[in-house]
C-alpha cells in the first residue's frame, strides 16, 4: 500500500471543514449524585424503602469552546449505574397493619444519557431535553398473592426527551457538570396492568481533561539536539503526521477532512502509525541555527487534530 506523505496532503485544494469540538468522560460523583425512588402502577403508588440512592459511571459529552467556557454541548452516551445496585420498593396495603400489595427490587441498573446539541451561555447555563435510555437492568414484581415476575429494565424503552437544565463550567483544563434531572419509565402491558417508575435528582460529574489528541514535549527544546514530541488520545494503530510552522493561521488538508491551525504548515519529521492505545511520537534533530525561534506544532490524522504546541526553541 502507498503511504501518502502529509507534503502531498497539504498541496491538495482546500475544502471547507467542521469546527472541532473537545470530548469528556465526565465522571460522576455519586456521593453528590443523590435521587429519590417512587412512582405509581394500577393497584397504588410506588414508594421506595428506602426513599433515596445515589448514581454513579459516567457521562460523554462534546463541548465546543468559546472564550474562557464553553459556548455548545451534546451528551453523546456513557453509563450511569445505582448506588446501590439494587433498589427497592414496595405498593403499600391501604390497611396499614396488612403486608405491602408488591414489592418491586429494580436490581443492576444501567442507563445511557443523550441530547441534542444545546447552546451554554457564558456563565455555564444550558437548557436541553436528555432522553434515558436503559442498557441493562432487571425489575422484580412481587404481589402479595399471585406469581412473581421479572421483567427486562431494556423493555420500558428510553424515557422521553425530558427537560433539563443545569451548568457546565471549565474546570482547569478539564470541565464539571451539575444538573437535576427527573425520569420517568413508564410499562404497560396492555391488560390494564401499567407501572410508572419515577426517579428524580441531580447529577454532578467532571473530568480533569478532555480525551482529545494531545501534542506535548517533555522538556526544553533547545538547537543542535534532539526533541522528543509525544501523543495521546490519537485514534489507535493508524497513521499520524506532524506538521510546523512559524505563525498561527489556517492550513487546509483535504484529504484528511482536517484543517491545521498553523499557517503554512509543512511536514516535521516522518509518518507515525500509533500504537494500539493511540499513542505515538517523534524525535526530531534541532538545526543549531533555529536558536531563537518560535515554531508552532500540530499532529493529525484522518478527521483529527491535535492541540497547538507552541516552541520556543533555545
Amino acid at each position: 500500500m502507498r503511504r501518502i506523505s502529509l507534503s502531498l496532503l497539504l498541496a491538495a485544494l482546500a475544502a471547507p471543514t467542521a469546527a472541532a469540538q473537545s470530548s469528556y468522560t465526565l465522571d460522576v460523583d455519586a456521593s453528590t449524585s443523590n435521587f429519590t425512588f417512587g412512582g405509581d402502577s394500577s393497584v397504588g403508588v410506588i414508594r421506595g424503602r428506602p426513599p433515596t440512592f445515589d448514581m454513579d459511571g459516567d457521562m460523554e459529552v462534546e463541548l465546543s469552546a468559546s472564550g474562557s467556557g464553553f459556548s455548545s454541548g451534546q451528551f453523546t452516551g456513557g453509563t450511569l449505574v445505582t448506588v446501590p445496585t439494587r433498589i427497592k420498593a414496595e405498593i403499600p396495603n391501604i390497611f396499614s397493619w396488612l403486608p405491602p400489595l408488591a414489592t418491586i427490587y429494580i436490581d443492576d441498573a444501567a442507563f445511557q444519557p443523550t441530547s441534542p446539541v444545546f447552546p451554554i451561555d457564558a456563565a455555564g447555563n444550558f437548557s436541553t431535553d436528555i432522553v434515558m435510555t436503559p442498557l441493562a437492568g432487571t425489575v422484580t414484581i412481587i404481589p402479595l398473592t399471585g406469581s412473581t415476575t421479572v421483567g427486562n429494565l431494556v423493555d420500558y424503552g428510553a424515557t422521553d426527551p425530558t427537560p433539563v437544565a443545569g451548568t457546565i463550567l471549565p474546570n482547569g483544563g478539564g470541565a464539571s457538570l451539575s444538573m437535576p434531572v427527573d425520569l420517568t419509565f413508564y410499562s404497560d402491558d396492555g391488560q390494564g396492568n401499567w407501572v410508572q417508575l419515577d426517579l428524580d435528582g441531580t447529577l454532578n460529574a467532571s473530568a480533569a481533561s478532555s480525551n482529545d489528541m494531545t501534542l506535548s514535549t517533555p522538556g526544553a527544546v533547545v538547537a543542535g539536539s534532539n526533541a522528543d514530541f509525544d501523543v495521546i488520545n490519537a485514534t489507535p494503530s493508524s497513521a499520524m503526521f506532524l506538521a510546523y510552522g512559524l505563525s498561527l493561521g489556517s492550513t487546509p488538508v483535504p484529504p484528511l477532512g482536517i484543517t491545521l491551525d498553523v499557517n503554512g504548515a509543512k511536514q516535521l519529521g516522518g509518518t507515525v502509525v500509533t500504537d494500539a492505545q493511540g499513542s505515538g511520537g517523534w524525535t526530531i534533530p534541532v538545526p543549531a541555527i533555529a536558536s531563537g525561534v518560535t515554531a508552532y506544532l500540530q499532529a493529525c490524522q484522518l478527521g483529527r487534530t491535535s492541540n497547538v504546541l507552541t516552541v520556543a526553541i533555545q
